[in-house]
C-alpha cells in the first residue's frame, strides 16, 4: 500500500498550474479528456506537458502515433516523453524529451484509441476526412479551455501510420478561414505511410540493397508489386490491402529465411522480440493499468490499450489511399514540412520516403529534386543526410528504425530544434 501510495503522489496531476505535484519532469502538466460527444460520439484523451524552456513563448507540439489505432502514450513512455520506461515501472526523467523547448501535446486518435472511448459505436472512424474533422474539433476544444497556449505556433508531428493522420489534419486546417488556423506553422512526418502506391514498391529494392534478399526475391516482389499498383488504382481498396501486404510479407519471410531468425520489421539491425509489435511495451501497460495511476490521470474506469485491433480494422479501406496530395497542399498554403526516416526501418523504409517526396507536386517541385544530400552534423558526428529546398526537408537519419527519438534521443531533438526554428540541417 505504501507503494501504491507514493506511486499515486508521483503522478498526481492538477487541473490547474497552480497546484504542485512531485514529478521526473516538474513542469506544468494537464490530462483528460476532450468530450467530443455531441459532434463526434467520443471522448478524446490527451496529455499536455509545458514546455522546460519559455512555455509562454514555445511553439505548441502536437504528437499523433499511428498504427492506426495505436496510442500516443507509446511515444509519450518509449521516444520523445518528459519521463521514459524502460523495464520498471517507474518513470525516469528524458533530457531528450520533446519539450525541452516546445509545449507537448500527446492524444489519443482516432475514436477508440488507448484511452480514448467511443459512446456511439457508431462513430468509429473510417477515413481521414472524419478524423480530421474530429481532430479539429478537439484542437478548438483545447483552446478553449486551456487558452494561454491559443495564440502559439503550431507544428503537427507523428510517426507510421501518422503518414495519413499528419498530412490529413494540415491540409484541413490550411484551407480553414480562422484565427486558430493561422497557429499551424508546419508539419513533420516520421517514417511515415503516406503513399502505399509507390511505398509499396520499395520493400523488395530496400530489402535487396542491405543484402536481406536475393535477386529471385526481388524479381518475384516486382511482378506482384505491378498487380498490387493496378488494383491501388481500380479503387477496390479492400482487395488491394489484401493483395499489396502479400509484397510486404514475401520480403521480410524471404529475409528472416536467409538470415536464420527473426527480423524486426521496425528496425532490421535486431529481432522480433514481442511479436507482433516487436519491442515490449508492457511496463506502460503495467502503469497505465494502476488505478492510482489512471485516478491521477483522469480517465476513470476507461482502460489503455497500446494498439486496437477495432481501430485499424474500421480504417482498411483507408490504408491503401495517398496522401501526398495533402501533402501538397499544405506546402503550398504557406507552411513548412519535414519528412524524416530512421534508415533502419523496413516497414515505412526511407527509399519509399525519398520516392513519395521527392514526386510530391508543388511550385518548386523540380528545384527539390536537384537540390543534393548533404551531411547532417550533431556534435561533429554525421547524424544524417538532408534535402531541402525552400519549405520541404527530407532527412535521412543514421542508425535509426522506425522511431527514430527511441533509437537516437539526441540527433532526435537536435532535429526538432532545427525543424521550429526553421534553421537548416546542413
Amino acid at each position: 500500500m505504501a507503494v501504491l501510495l507514493a506511486l499515486a503522489a508521483f503522478l498526481l496531476l492538477s487541473s490547474s498550474p497552480a497546484f504542485s505535484y512531485t514529478w521526473p519532469d516538474n513542469v506544468t502538466q494537464y490530462s483528460g479528456y476532450m468530450d467530443l460527444n455531441e459532434q463526434h460520439g467520443v471522448a478524446y484523451f490527451y496529455w499536455f506537458f509545458e514546455s522546460r524552456s519559455d512555455p509562454s513563448n514555445d511553439p505548441l507540439v502536437l504528437w499523433l502515433t499511428g498504427g492506426p489505432g495505436c496510442s500516443s502514450l507509446l511515444a509519450l513512455f518509449g521516444e520523445n516523453g518528459p519521463f521514459l520506461l524502460n523495464t520498471t515501472v517507474t518513470p525516469a526523467y528524458n533530457p531528450y524529451s520533446w519539450n525541452s523547448f516546445a509545449n507537448l501535446l500527446y492524444v489519443d486518435q482516432p475514436a477508440g484509441t488507448g484511452f480514448s472511448y467511443i459512446t456511439d459505436k457508431a462513430k468509429h472512424d473510417t477515413n481521414e476526412d472524419e478524423i480530421a474533422r474530429a481532430l479539429w474539433d478537439f484542437i478548438v476544444m483545447f483552446y478553449e479551455k486551456y487558452p494561454k497556449y491559443s495564440k502559439l505556433d503550431l507544428y503537427i508531428i507523428g510517426e507510421s501510420y501518422a503518414g495519413h493522420y499528419v498530412p490529413a489534419i494540415g491540409s484541413f486546417i490550411s484551407k480553414l478561414d480562422n484565427a486558430y488556423a493561422t497557429n499551424l506553422k508546419g508539419i513533420a512526418i516520421g517514417n511515415g505511410w503516406v503513399d502505399p502506391l509507390i511505398q509499396y514498391g520499395q520493400y523488395a529494392p530496400y530489402a535487396y540493397a542491405n543484402g536481406l534478399i536475393d535477386k529471385a526475391v526481388l524479381d518475384t516482389a516486382t511482378g506482384m508489386y505491378d498487380v498490387c499498383k493496378e488494383l491501388i488504382k481500380s479503387g477496390v481498396w479492400p482487395v488491394a490491402f489484401e493483395e499489396c501486404q502479400l509484397i510486404e510479407t514475401l520480403v521480410l519471410t524471404a529475409a528472416e529465411v536467409k538470415r536464420r531468425e527473426t527480423i524486426n520489421p521496425y528496425d532490421i539491425r535486431i529481432k522480433c522480440q514481442s511479436p507482433p509489435l516487436c519491442y515490449d511495451f508492457s511496463a506502460t501497460e503495467k502503469l497505465l493499468a494502476n488505478p492510482d495511476v489512471k485516478a491521477a490521470l483522469g480517465v476513470g474506469n476507461h482502460s489503455w490499450a497500446g494498439c486496437r485491433r477495432a481501430v485499424e480494422l474500421r480504417l482498411i479501406g483507408d490504408w491503401i489511399k495517398e496522401f501526398q496530395d495533402a501533402v501538397s497542399t499544405v506546402i503550398s498554403t504557406g507552411h513548412r514540412v519535414l519528412v524524416y526516416s530512421g534508415k533502419e526501418d523496413y516497414i515505412c523504409n526511407y527509399f519509399g520516403g525519398l520516392q513519395w517526396t521527392i514526386t510530391t507536386k508543388w511550385a518548386d517541385m523540380s528545384e527539390f529534386q536537384k537540390a543534393p544530400f548533404e551531411q547532417w552534423i550533431v556534435n561533429g558526428s554525421v547524424a544524417g543526410q538532408v534535402k531541402a529546398y525552400g519549405p520541404l526537408t527530407f532527412l535521412q537519419i543514421e542508425a535509426a528504425g522506425h522511431m527514430v527519438p527511441r533509437d537516437q534521443p539526441k540527433n532526435a531533438l537536435d532535429m526538432l530544434e532545427r525543424f521550429l526554428g526553421n534553421k537548416p540541417f546542413n
